[in-house]
């Protein structure tokens, strides 16, 4: 017996929803994609609002004689811009890596620090319970302060009408038995943030960690997406615990530190004075600009450049002639011309001791990570301000 049968329509109907499937999938990514242009535009626009705010109020004040004033707004607006370019970290975080820069470190000021500053202004306060003798933790210092705010400002918004967050951390030694949570057996500081709040669905649970899942009108559902990235990233491992109308936990698990703990220098920026020539480039102008405007009220000279070929000429120039640069800082990516990368090849051809240090906004780049791989002595990231530039040079500069 011999069965033939045409299968022609059959054929065409599955390349039909084959098709029909994938400009789903391809409309769903546009979707997600518009919804975080969206959520991030907005954040965007409310700090760059803030910004512009006080500033020009800071400039009414001044053109009034009214300094104390003016000095107040502009406080007030390196507040918020603190807050975007931890916005800029965020979104950097979650779409390219954002690869953690460890040191050991003692979580309990970090951990009440952030805390504070995430319930700022709000109805909701928190409690701290720290164990006096909390081990260190290999991490990244504004990474984990950002895993905790954005945990916290979660729970303060579950609280519209006020309340408490129960914040604990602990030493806490994994067995084999847990190995199966995505932690190995080892020690590790558990971070415990309690809400009494509205709650999280149990079938929602699942979902808070997918990127661009949000259940808030206004959210656009990368905040917990970081956080999971973060604590992956580290090592670490986070769980939820939530029942409708009693509140969420977050339990965070961070690798435990044996090493010294790290202590940053530091430099008092209003009393560094410093000499010399220094070589900026960068292929925008207000960057030139403001950087020539630190290092100048330092006290240093500067000579700029918009790409790594002026840059070349400039330095083969000041090296020939004894005035030579105490320091230089390359960008490192310049559009349509010669970047950092490779510049700083070619001035080590013309002085192997000079002191080159890479600026980049891309803090997980392979040059920023590494940056005396490339044969750079240091890096600075942006956006950065005049105590960070101080301290970087204060580090390089003997």
């Amino acid at each position: 017996v011999v069965n033939v049968r045409d299968i022609t329509e059959r054929k065409l109907a599955e390349e039909e929803r084959e098709k029909l499937n994938q400009q789903i999938n391809q409309m769903q990514k546009l979707e997600s994609l518009g919804l975080l242009a969206g959520g991030i535009a907005h954040d965007f626009n409310n700090l760059l609002g803030g910004m512009f705010g006080f500033v020009e109020l800071a400039k009414l004040h001044l053109d009034d004689n009214k300094p104390h004033e003016a000095r107040d707004e502009l406080i007030e607006a390196l507040g918020v811009f603190e807050r975007t370019k931890a916005l800029t970290r965020q979104l950097l975080t979650f779409a390219k890596g954002g690869a953690p820069i460890r040191f050991p470190r003692d979580l309990t000021p970090l951990i009440k620090t952030s805390a504070q500053f995430a319930l700022s202004g709000s109805t909701v306060s928190s409690t701290c319970s720290i164990a006096q003798d909390l081990w260190a933790c290999d991490c990244d210092e504004n990474q984990i302060g950002q895993v905790i705010d954005n945990i916290i400002i979660n729970a303060q918004q579950a609280m519209p009408l006020g309340g408490t967050i129960l914040i604990s951390a602990e030493n806490m030694s994994i067995d084999e038995k847990r190995v199966a949570t995505g932690l190995q057996a080892g020690n590790f500081v558990k971070i415990s943030i309690k809400d009494k709040g509205i709650g999280i669905a149990k079938d929602l649970l699942p979902k808070i960690f997918d990127p661009f899942f949000t259940t808030k009108a206004m959210g656009h559902g990368l905040g917990l997406a970081t956080v999971y990235s973060i604590v992956k990233r580290h090592g670490g491992w986070i769980e939820v615990e939530s029942e409708p109308g009693t509140g969420t936990t977050f339990l965070i698990f961070l690798p435990a530190s044996q090493a010294k703990i790290f202590t940053e220098q530091n430099t008092k920026a209003n009393e560094y004075k410093s000499i010399g020539r220094i070589l900026i480039m960068d292929d925008e102008s207000f960057m030139r600009d403001t950087e020539s405007a630190m290092l100048k009220s330092i006290g240093f000279e500067v000579a700029q450049a918009k790409d790594g070929q002026e840059a070349l000429a400039l330095f083969s120039w000041a090296h020939a002639n004894g005035k030579p640069f105490i320091v230089s800082i390359l960008d490192l990516t310049i559009p349509n011309g010669m970047g950092g990368e490779e510049a700083v090849k070619e001035i080590l051809k013309i002085d192997k001791t000079a002191i080159v240090i890479v600026s980049s906004g891309y803090a997980d780049d392979p040059v920023m990570m590494s940056p005396a791989d490339y044969g750079f002595t240091a890096k600075i990231e942006k956006p950065f301000r005049r105590a960070e530039l101080i301290k970087m040079l204060s580090e390089n500069l003997k």
